[in-house]
Protein backbone atom coordinates (compact mmCIF):
# COMPACT_ATOMS: atom_id res chain seq x y z
CA UNK A 1 0.00 0.00 0.00
CA UNK A 2 1.79 3.24 -1.06
CA UNK A 3 1.80 6.64 1.25
CA UNK A 4 1.20 9.82 -0.34
CA UNK A 5 2.64 11.46 2.47
CA UNK A 6 6.19 9.90 2.70
CA UNK A 7 8.90 10.10 0.31
CA UNK A 8 10.11 7.37 -1.62
CA UNK A 9 13.73 5.54 -1.28
CA UNK A 10 14.33 2.81 -4.45
CA UNK A 11 16.75 0.40 -2.91
CA UNK A 12 18.38 -1.19 -5.92
CA UNK A 13 20.35 -4.74 -5.73
CA UNK A 14 22.51 -6.33 -8.08
CA UNK A 15 22.14 -9.96 -9.11
CA UNK A 16 24.75 -11.59 -6.69
CA UNK A 17 25.76 -15.16 -5.87
CA UNK A 18 23.58 -15.26 -2.65
CA UNK A 19 20.56 -13.49 -1.24
CA UNK A 20 22.51 -11.48 0.65
CA UNK A 21 21.74 -8.39 -1.14
CA UNK A 22 18.12 -8.88 -0.99
CA UNK A 23 18.41 -9.71 2.57
CA UNK A 24 19.80 -6.78 3.46
CA UNK A 25 17.30 -4.90 1.23
CA UNK A 26 14.62 -6.50 2.60
CA UNK A 27 16.23 -5.64 6.25
CA UNK A 28 16.35 -1.84 5.38
CA UNK A 29 12.88 -2.09 3.54
CA UNK A 30 11.05 -2.97 6.80
CA UNK A 31 12.75 -0.91 8.74
CA UNK A 32 11.80 1.89 7.06
CA UNK A 33 9.63 4.61 9.06
CA UNK A 34 9.86 8.06 7.62
CA UNK A 35 10.07 6.80 3.93
CA UNK A 36 8.10 4.22 1.60
CA UNK A 37 10.98 1.98 0.29
CA UNK A 38 10.52 0.09 -3.15
CA UNK A 39 12.77 -3.20 -4.08
CA UNK A 40 14.45 -2.70 -7.48
CA UNK A 41 16.43 -6.03 -8.12
CA UNK A 42 18.47 -8.02 -11.13
CA UNK A 43 17.75 -10.98 -8.92
CA UNK A 44 14.94 -13.56 -9.63
CA UNK A 45 14.72 -14.47 -5.88
CA UNK A 46 12.99 -10.98 -5.77
CA UNK A 47 9.03 -12.95 -5.08
CA UNK A 48 10.55 -13.90 -1.87
CA UNK A 49 11.00 -10.00 -0.87
CA UNK A 50 7.60 -9.83 -1.50
CA UNK A 51 6.03 -12.01 0.54
CA UNK A 52 6.70 -9.31 3.24
CA UNK A 53 4.15 -7.27 1.74
CA UNK A 54 7.38 -4.97 0.01
CA UNK A 55 6.48 -3.39 -3.36
CA UNK A 56 9.38 -4.19 -5.91
CA UNK A 57 10.09 -4.60 -9.55
CA UNK A 58 12.17 -7.13 -11.29
CA UNK A 59 14.75 -6.11 -13.99
CA UNK A 60 16.35 -9.13 -16.06
CA UNK A 61 20.19 -9.00 -16.34
CA UNK A 62 22.04 -8.45 -19.22
CA UNK A 63 22.82 -12.32 -19.83
CA UNK A 64 18.81 -12.98 -19.43
CA UNK A 65 17.95 -10.43 -21.76
CA UNK A 66 20.54 -11.72 -24.43
CA UNK A 67 21.84 -7.76 -25.01
CA UNK A 68 24.96 -6.93 -25.95
CA UNK A 69 26.85 -4.73 -23.08
CA UNK A 70 26.09 -1.07 -24.18
CA UNK A 71 22.64 -1.53 -25.00
CA UNK A 72 22.23 -3.36 -21.51
CA UNK A 73 23.80 -0.61 -20.08
CA UNK A 74 21.40 2.07 -21.56
CA UNK A 75 18.61 -0.25 -20.98
CA UNK A 76 19.17 -0.44 -17.81
CA UNK A 77 19.71 3.41 -17.10
CA UNK A 78 16.15 3.78 -19.44
CA UNK A 79 14.60 1.55 -16.54
CA UNK A 80 15.71 3.31 -13.59
CA UNK A 81 15.19 6.29 -14.61
CA UNK A 82 11.34 5.23 -15.39
CA UNK A 83 10.67 3.93 -12.04
CA UNK A 84 12.26 7.10 -10.68
CA UNK A 85 9.90 9.46 -12.75
CA UNK A 86 6.87 7.45 -11.79
CA UNK A 87 7.13 7.16 -7.92
CA UNK A 88 8.70 10.64 -7.55
CA UNK A 89 11.39 8.60 -5.10
CA UNK A 90 14.18 11.23 -3.87
CA UNK A 91 16.82 8.62 -3.21
CA UNK A 92 18.46 5.59 -4.79
CA UNK A 93 20.59 3.11 -2.85
CA UNK A 94 22.44 0.75 -5.03
CA UNK A 95 23.57 -2.70 -3.06
CA UNK A 96 26.44 -4.33 -5.37
CA UNK A 97 30.12 -4.76 -5.65
CA UNK A 98 30.30 -3.28 -9.48
CA UNK A 99 28.26 -0.22 -10.44
CA UNK A 100 26.80 -0.42 -13.30
CA UNK A 101 27.57 1.94 -16.04
CA UNK A 102 23.84 1.93 -16.39
CA UNK A 103 23.54 3.23 -12.94
CA UNK A 104 26.14 6.41 -13.98
CA UNK A 105 23.83 7.29 -16.61
CA UNK A 106 20.68 7.38 -14.81
CA UNK A 107 22.55 9.57 -12.24
CA UNK A 108 23.14 12.09 -14.83
CA UNK A 109 19.91 11.83 -15.89
CA UNK A 110 17.89 12.66 -12.38
CA UNK A 111 20.21 15.26 -10.63
CA UNK A 112 17.48 16.06 -8.12
CA UNK A 113 17.36 12.15 -6.18
CA UNK A 114 20.30 11.42 -4.02
CA UNK A 115 22.44 8.28 -5.15
CA UNK A 116 24.12 6.05 -2.80
CA UNK A 117 26.08 3.09 -3.07
CA UNK A 118 25.93 0.42 -0.45
CA UNK A 119 29.56 -0.87 -0.55
CA UNK A 120 30.26 -3.80 1.88
CA UNK A 121 34.30 -4.06 3.12
CA UNK A 122 35.95 -7.44 3.66
CA UNK A 123 37.30 -7.34 0.09
CA UNK A 124 39.68 -10.24 -0.68
CA UNK A 125 43.27 -8.24 -1.18
CA UNK A 126 43.81 -6.79 -4.51
CA UNK A 127 40.44 -7.46 -5.90
CA UNK A 128 37.94 -5.22 -7.66
CA UNK A 129 40.28 -2.26 -7.09
CA UNK A 130 38.84 -0.94 -9.99
CA UNK A 131 35.46 -0.67 -8.86
CA UNK A 132 36.47 2.10 -6.22
CA UNK A 133 37.18 4.88 -9.10
CA UNK A 134 33.03 4.51 -9.08
CA UNK A 135 32.39 6.28 -6.21
CA UNK A 136 32.84 9.63 -6.91
CA UNK A 137 29.76 8.80 -9.20
CA UNK A 138 27.56 8.94 -6.21
CA UNK A 139 26.72 11.52 -3.63
CA UNK A 140 26.65 8.98 -0.48
CA UNK A 141 28.79 5.59 0.49
CA UNK A 142 26.99 3.51 3.54
CA UNK A 143 29.01 0.60 4.11
CA UNK A 144 27.03 -2.42 6.02
CA UNK A 145 28.53 -3.24 9.16
CA UNK A 146 30.75 -6.17 9.22
CA UNK A 147 31.65 -7.99 12.82
CA UNK A 148 35.32 -9.07 11.40
CA UNK A 149 35.79 -5.57 10.47
CA UNK A 150 39.25 -5.92 12.54
CA UNK A 151 40.62 -8.79 9.95
CA UNK A 152 39.55 -6.80 7.25
CA UNK A 153 42.46 -7.12 4.53
CA UNK A 154 40.93 -5.42 0.92
CA UNK A 155 40.66 -2.17 -0.72
CA UNK A 156 37.93 -0.50 0.98
CA UNK A 157 39.33 -0.79 4.93
CA UNK A 158 41.57 2.78 4.49
CA UNK A 159 39.14 4.89 2.77
CA UNK A 160 37.22 7.16 5.22
CA UNK A 161 34.42 8.13 2.28
CA UNK A 162 31.64 5.71 4.03
CA UNK A 163 29.24 6.41 6.24
CA UNK A 164 29.59 2.54 8.22
CA UNK A 165 26.41 1.50 9.95
CA UNK A 166 25.89 -1.81 12.18
CA UNK A 167 25.84 -5.23 10.69
CA UNK A 168 22.18 -5.43 8.61
CA UNK A 169 20.61 -8.67 9.02
CA UNK A 170 17.02 -9.58 9.11
CA UNK A 171 17.35 -11.30 12.48
CA UNK A 172 16.43 -6.88 13.46
CA UNK A 173 12.98 -6.96 11.09
CA UNK A 174 11.48 -10.43 11.77
CA UNK A 175 9.86 -12.08 14.57
CA UNK A 176 11.16 -15.61 15.36
CA UNK A 177 9.29 -18.62 16.15
CA UNK A 178 9.05 -20.24 19.33
CA UNK A 179 11.13 -24.17 18.44
CA UNK A 180 7.78 -26.40 18.28
CA UNK A 181 6.24 -23.79 16.09
CA UNK A 182 9.67 -23.08 13.50
CA UNK A 183 10.34 -26.74 13.90
CA UNK A 184 7.09 -27.93 12.68
CA UNK A 185 6.79 -25.50 9.51
CA UNK A 186 10.25 -26.69 8.69
CA UNK A 187 9.37 -30.64 9.20
CA UNK A 188 11.39 -31.44 11.97
CA UNK A 189 11.24 -33.16 15.19
CA UNK A 190 11.49 -30.58 17.61
CA UNK A 191 12.88 -33.11 20.42
CA UNK A 192 15.59 -33.87 18.70
CA UNK A 193 18.65 -31.54 18.27
CA UNK A 194 18.92 -30.38 14.48
CA UNK A 195 21.64 -29.61 12.99
CA UNK A 196 21.18 -26.53 9.88
CA UNK A 197 24.03 -27.22 6.44
CA UNK A 198 23.48 -24.62 3.76
CA UNK A 199 26.93 -25.07 1.99
CA UNK A 200 26.30 -23.95 -1.56
CA UNK A 201 27.07 -25.97 -4.33
CA UNK A 202 28.04 -24.37 -8.27
CA UNK A 203 27.76 -25.57 -11.69
CA UNK A 204 27.40 -29.18 -11.34
CA UNK A 205 31.13 -31.50 -12.79
CA UNK A 206 32.66 -28.37 -11.71
CA UNK A 207 35.30 -28.52 -9.84
CA UNK A 208 34.36 -26.33 -7.31
CA UNK A 209 30.96 -28.24 -7.17
CA UNK A 210 33.04 -31.65 -6.34
CA UNK A 211 34.59 -30.01 -3.61
CA UNK A 212 31.46 -28.45 -2.35
CA UNK A 213 29.82 -31.57 -2.51
CA UNK A 214 32.63 -33.17 -0.72
CA UNK A 215 32.25 -30.17 2.16
CA UNK A 216 28.48 -30.58 1.97
CA UNK A 217 28.36 -34.45 2.63
CA UNK A 218 30.68 -34.63 4.88
CA UNK A 219 29.24 -32.30 7.30
CA UNK A 220 25.84 -34.16 6.85
CA UNK A 221 27.11 -37.55 7.38
CA UNK A 222 29.30 -36.30 10.15
CA UNK A 223 25.43 -35.32 11.74
CA UNK A 224 23.93 -38.57 10.77
CA UNK A 225 27.01 -40.88 12.55
CA UNK A 226 25.25 -39.86 15.57
CA UNK A 227 22.07 -41.08 15.95
CA UNK A 228 21.09 -38.47 18.27
CA UNK A 229 20.96 -36.03 15.51
CA UNK A 230 18.82 -34.64 12.67
CA UNK A 231 19.80 -32.60 9.74
CA UNK A 232 18.42 -30.36 7.54
CA UNK A 233 19.60 -28.93 4.40
CA UNK A 234 18.60 -26.04 2.08
CA UNK A 235 17.17 -26.67 -1.68
CA UNK A 236 20.72 -25.35 -2.64
CA UNK A 237 22.72 -27.71 -1.29
CA UNK A 238 23.48 -31.01 -3.43
CA UNK A 239 20.85 -33.00 -3.08
CA UNK A 240 20.75 -36.52 -0.43
CA UNK A 241 20.89 -39.24 -3.68
CA UNK A 242 24.26 -37.43 -5.06
CA UNK A 243 25.60 -37.18 -1.30
CA UNK A 244 25.34 -40.89 -0.75
CA UNK A 245 23.05 -40.72 2.01
CA UNK A 246 19.68 -42.38 2.96
CA UNK A 247 18.20 -40.97 6.55
CA UNK A 248 14.84 -40.51 7.66
CA UNK A 249 16.98 -38.16 9.79
CA UNK A 250 17.54 -35.66 6.67
CA UNK A 251 14.97 -33.32 5.78
CA UNK A 252 15.54 -31.09 2.73
CA UNK A 253 14.53 -27.32 3.17
CA UNK A 254 12.77 -25.78 -0.34
CA UNK A 255 11.68 -22.04 -0.53
CA UNK A 256 12.35 -21.09 3.08
CA UNK A 257 12.74 -17.53 3.63
CA UNK A 258 14.09 -16.08 5.55
CA UNK A 259 15.88 -18.60 7.71
CA UNK A 260 16.55 -16.75 10.27
CA UNK A 261 12.50 -16.88 11.39
CA UNK A 262 13.02 -20.64 11.88
CA UNK A 263 16.03 -20.70 13.87
CA UNK A 264 14.93 -21.54 16.90
CA UNK A 265 14.82 -25.50 15.57
CA UNK A 266 18.37 -25.45 15.33
CA UNK A 267 20.92 -26.07 17.76
CA UNK A 268 24.18 -26.30 15.18
CA UNK A 269 25.02 -24.72 11.89
CA UNK A 270 27.53 -25.56 9.22
CA UNK A 271 27.39 -22.63 6.93
CA UNK A 272 28.99 -20.67 4.29
CA UNK A 273 31.13 -17.87 5.33
CA UNK A 274 28.83 -15.16 3.21
CA UNK A 275 27.54 -11.79 4.46
CA UNK A 276 24.30 -13.12 5.39
CA UNK A 277 24.74 -16.38 6.64
CA UNK A 278 27.75 -15.36 8.54
CA UNK A 279 25.99 -12.18 10.67
CA UNK A 280 22.85 -14.36 10.99
CA UNK A 281 24.12 -17.70 12.94
CA UNK A 282 26.72 -14.90 14.67
CA UNK A 283 24.03 -12.16 16.23
CA UNK A 284 21.25 -15.30 16.52
CA UNK A 285 23.79 -17.38 19.32
CA UNK A 286 24.09 -20.58 17.08
CA UNK A 287 27.00 -22.69 17.31
CA UNK A 288 28.43 -23.10 13.65
CA UNK A 289 30.99 -24.28 11.65
CA UNK A 290 32.03 -21.69 9.00
CA UNK A 291 33.23 -22.34 5.73
CA UNK A 292 34.15 -20.05 3.35
CA UNK A 293 33.58 -20.99 -0.29
CA UNK A 294 36.03 -20.53 -3.28
CA UNK A 295 32.97 -19.09 -5.61
CA UNK A 296 33.37 -15.46 -3.80
CA UNK A 297 35.14 -13.29 -6.15
CA UNK A 298 35.14 -10.14 -3.88
CA UNK A 299 34.32 -11.43 -0.08
CA UNK A 300 37.06 -12.10 1.78
CA UNK A 301 35.35 -15.13 3.60
CA UNK A 302 38.26 -16.76 4.14
CA UNK A 303 39.29 -13.59 6.40
CA UNK A 304 35.67 -13.80 7.66
CA UNK A 305 35.75 -17.27 8.70
CA UNK A 306 39.58 -16.96 10.77
CA UNK A 307 38.19 -14.09 12.15
CA UNK A 308 35.37 -15.94 14.40
CA UNK A 309 37.37 -18.77 14.93
CA UNK A 310 40.22 -16.57 16.37
CA UNK A 311 38.21 -14.52 18.30
CA UNK A 312 36.00 -17.95 19.52
CA UNK A 313 32.96 -17.35 17.67
CA UNK A 314 32.82 -20.32 15.49
CA UNK A 315 34.60 -23.13 14.55
CA UNK A 316 36.32 -22.53 10.82
CA UNK A 317 36.89 -25.41 8.42
CA UNK A 318 38.43 -25.20 4.54
CA UNK A 319 36.15 -26.33 1.82
CA UNK A 320 38.62 -28.25 0.46
CA UNK A 321 39.40 -30.37 3.32
CA UNK A 322 36.46 -32.43 3.88
CA UNK A 323 37.87 -34.59 6.28
CA UNK A 324 38.27 -31.43 8.37
CA UNK A 325 34.60 -30.54 7.84
CA UNK A 326 33.75 -33.67 9.56
CA UNK A 327 35.78 -33.59 12.61
CA UNK A 328 34.77 -29.85 12.81
CA UNK A 329 30.92 -30.77 12.54
CA UNK A 330 31.68 -33.36 14.80
CA UNK A 331 33.09 -31.35 17.58
CA UNK A 332 29.94 -28.99 17.07
CA UNK A 333 27.70 -31.86 18.40
CA UNK A 334 29.58 -31.80 21.12
CA UNK A 335 28.02 -30.25 24.24
CA UNK A 336 30.78 -28.16 25.90
CA UNK A 337 31.84 -26.66 22.27
CA UNK A 338 28.20 -25.67 21.60
CA UNK A 339 27.80 -24.02 25.05
CA UNK A 340 31.37 -22.23 24.55
CA UNK A 341 30.15 -20.73 21.08
CA UNK A 342 26.89 -19.70 22.32
CA UNK A 343 28.72 -17.85 25.07
CA UNK A 344 30.61 -16.24 23.47
CA UNK A 345 28.15 -15.01 20.54
CA UNK A 346 25.76 -13.66 23.44
CA UNK A 347 28.53 -10.83 24.05
CA UNK A 348 27.52 -9.09 20.71
CA UNK A 349 25.53 -6.51 20.45
CA UNK A 350 21.84 -6.99 18.88
CA UNK A 351 21.39 -6.38 15.35
CA UNK A 352 20.65 -2.48 14.63
CA UNK A 353 21.72 -2.02 10.90
CA UNK A 354 18.82 -2.11 9.14
CA UNK A 355 17.03 0.49 11.19
CA UNK A 356 20.48 2.70 11.07
CA UNK A 357 20.45 2.22 7.18
CA UNK A 358 16.63 3.34 6.68
CA UNK A 359 17.14 6.74 8.87
CA UNK A 360 20.14 7.55 6.52
CA UNK A 361 18.20 7.10 3.40
CA UNK A 362 15.09 9.18 4.93
CA UNK A 363 17.45 12.28 5.91
CA UNK A 364 18.97 11.97 2.02
CA UNK A 365 15.51 11.83 0.52
CA UNK A 366 14.09 14.66 2.91
CA UNK A 367 17.63 17.12 2.67
CA UNK A 368 19.02 16.15 -0.87
CA UNK A 369 18.73 18.95 -3.43
CA UNK A 370 20.93 17.80 -6.62
CA UNK A 371 24.23 16.77 -7.60
CA UNK A 372 26.30 18.98 -10.19
CA UNK A 373 28.93 16.45 -12.11
CA UNK A 374 32.47 17.68 -12.05
CA UNK A 375 34.90 17.38 -15.47
CA UNK A 376 35.92 14.15 -14.67
CA UNK A 377 32.28 12.72 -13.89
CA UNK A 378 30.71 14.77 -17.67
CA UNK A 379 33.78 12.90 -19.74
CA UNK A 380 32.43 9.79 -18.49
CA UNK A 381 28.72 10.16 -18.83
CA UNK A 382 29.66 11.85 -22.25
CA UNK A 383 31.83 8.64 -23.43
CA UNK A 384 28.69 6.27 -21.95
CA UNK A 385 26.16 8.43 -23.89
CA UNK A 386 28.73 7.74 -27.01
CA UNK A 387 28.24 4.09 -26.98
CA UNK A 388 24.89 4.06 -28.46
CA UNK A 389 25.88 5.54 -31.80
CA UNK A 390 29.19 3.74 -31.81
CA UNK A 391 26.61 0.57 -31.71
CA UNK A 392 24.31 1.67 -34.02
CA UNK A 393 27.00 2.30 -36.68
CA UNK A 394 28.62 -1.06 -36.40
CA UNK A 395 25.47 -2.38 -36.61
CA UNK A 396 25.44 -1.22 -40.15
CA UNK A 397 28.79 -3.41 -41.17
CA UNK A 398 28.65 -5.76 -43.79
CA UNK A 399 27.89 -9.49 -43.43
CA UNK A 400 27.59 -11.16 -40.08
CA UNK A 401 30.24 -8.61 -38.34
CA UNK A 402 27.52 -5.86 -37.07
CA UNK A 403 25.39 -8.83 -35.10
CA UNK A 404 28.73 -10.21 -33.89
CA UNK A 405 29.92 -6.19 -32.61
CA UNK A 406 26.51 -5.32 -31.27
CA UNK A 407 24.42 -8.64 -30.59
CA UNK A 408 21.20 -9.70 -31.87
CA UNK A 409 18.18 -7.54 -30.07
CA UNK A 410 15.92 -10.54 -28.01
CA UNK A 411 12.48 -10.40 -28.84
CA UNK A 412 10.14 -8.13 -27.13
CA UNK A 413 8.64 -9.38 -24.27
CA UNK A 414 5.57 -9.36 -22.19
CA UNK A 415 5.06 -6.34 -19.80
CA UNK A 416 3.11 -7.62 -16.44
CA UNK A 417 2.79 -7.05 -12.68
CA UNK A 418 3.01 -10.89 -11.87
CA UNK A 419 6.38 -10.42 -9.88
CA UNK A 420 5.71 -15.02 -9.97
CA UNK A 421 6.30 -15.27 -13.35
CA UNK A 422 9.93 -13.52 -13.60
CA UNK A 423 11.63 -17.08 -14.41
CA UNK A 424 10.13 -16.47 -18.03
CA UNK A 425 10.85 -14.22 -20.15
CA UNK A 426 8.94 -11.13 -19.45
CA UNK A 427 9.32 -7.75 -18.68
CA UNK A 428 7.77 -6.70 -14.63
CA UNK A 429 5.93 -3.48 -14.01
CA UNK A 430 5.93 -2.35 -10.80
CA UNK A 431 2.04 -3.22 -9.46
CA UNK A 432 -0.22 -0.17 -8.55
CA UNK A 433 1.89 2.39 -11.64
CA UNK A 434 0.09 4.48 -13.82
CA UNK A 435 -1.24 3.97 -17.26
CA UNK A 436 1.54 6.53 -18.04
CA UNK A 437 4.10 4.52 -16.56
CA UNK A 438 3.02 1.76 -18.81
CA UNK A 439 3.33 3.36 -21.87
CA UNK A 440 7.17 4.72 -20.67
CA UNK A 441 7.75 0.92 -20.13
CA UNK A 442 6.61 0.00 -23.47
CA UNK A 443 8.33 2.91 -25.22
CA UNK A 444 11.57 1.45 -23.33
CA UNK A 445 10.14 -2.44 -25.23
CA UNK A 446 10.33 -0.88 -28.63
CA UNK A 447 13.66 0.99 -28.14
CA UNK A 448 15.95 -2.23 -26.77
CA UNK A 449 13.69 -5.15 -27.67
CA UNK A 450 13.09 -6.55 -31.47
CA UNK A 451 9.69 -6.21 -32.80
CA UNK A 452 8.58 -4.13 -29.99
CA UNK A 453 5.32 -2.65 -28.95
Amino acid sequence: MTDPDRPRVILATSNGTGMGHLARAAATALACEDVEPIVFSLSQALPLVGRFGIRGEYCPGRRRTGMADSPWQHYLAARIQALVTETGARAFAFDGAWPYAGVQVARARLPHVAFTWMRRGMWQPGVNRAALDQRSLFDHVLEPGELAHPADRGATRELGDATRVSPITLLEQVDRLPREAAAGRLGLDPDMPTALVTLRTTEPGSAEARAEADAAGAAVRAVLADPDWQVAVTSTTISPGELGVRSDRLTTLRGVFPLARYLAAVDAAVVEAGYNSFHEVLLAGLPAVIVPTRAAVTDDQTGRARWAAEEGFALHAREDDPDQVSALTGELLRPGTRERLAERCAELPAPRGASETATALAGLAGTFTRHRPGLGERARTARLHLRPAVTRAASLLPGGLGARLTGTPPEAPEVTEDLERIDTDIEHILPGTSDRYRRARLRIVARFYRDGA
